[in-house]
């Protein structure tokens, strides 16, 4: 479902934490296929440090029981120069883990990361692991959504083996007014074994 309105409002936003990274993300191949309509993730401003040389990635970590399940929260402001939407854009993001969804008796780190250049994310370990469904809500806000089409606007999954999937029973937002982005309750079945890339990536796409 895609709603296009101005009524949400912002929640409070808590700087979680970032790492200087020079080798491990890097800013993708905005053009997914070499199609006119390919997908191409939704670009957000950037951190001001990357100008200086220094990528940046912001991240949000949490130790989970299989028999328990558990949220990750990722909850940024990050800083953006003379733009005409405020001084910072901010990021609000939350992966949800059910419970037993892998061994009881077991604990695992669960690491939700972000590059400030484009709107996706990387969950670790691979949701592909789990035995049920993981659910994401996330939310940018601050940022020139102007040029982003309803009818071209979706959430999916892209991979390093190039597989590229969409999530399903998902509620997708964008707020003209409040120059903002939405995703709730994006839901990211397990699938087969050769679906399972390291290097997945989850985000906001635009057709062109």
């Amino acid at each position: 479902m895609k709603i296009f309105l101005s009524l949400l409002a912002l929640p409070a936003l808590l700087f979680v934490g970032c790492v200087d990274n020079s080798s491990d993300i890097t800013a993708p191949d905005v053009q997914i296929y070499q199609q006119s309509n390919s997908p191409n993730w939704v670009k957000l401003p950037g951190d001001p440090g990357q100008r200086l040389g220094v990528e940046t990635e912001y991240s949000a970590s949490k130790i989970i029981k299989g028999s328990r399940g558990g949220v990750i929260k990722l909850n940024v402001r990050i800083h953006q120069h003379g733009s005409e939407f405020g001084n910072h854009f901010v990021v609000k993001a939350k992966v949800k883990v059910q419970k037993h969804s892998f061994p009881d008796d077991e604990e695992r780190l669960f690491t939700i990361t972000m590059n400030p250049d484009y709107a996706y994310l990387n969950i670790s370990p691979s949701p592909h692991t789990l035995y049920k469904h993981i659910t994401v809500d996330w939310e940018i806000k601050g940022i020139d959504v102007s040029g982003i089409d309803p009818a071209a606007f979706d959430y999916l999954y892209f991979g390093d083996n190039k597989v590229l999937l969409t999530t399903v029973n998902h509620e997708l937002t964008v707020d003209y007014e409040k120059h903002k982005i939405k995703l709730k309750k994006g839901i990211i079945y397990p699938t087969a074994t050769e679906y399972t890339p390291d290097g997945t990536r989850y985000g906001f796409v635009n057709y062109r």
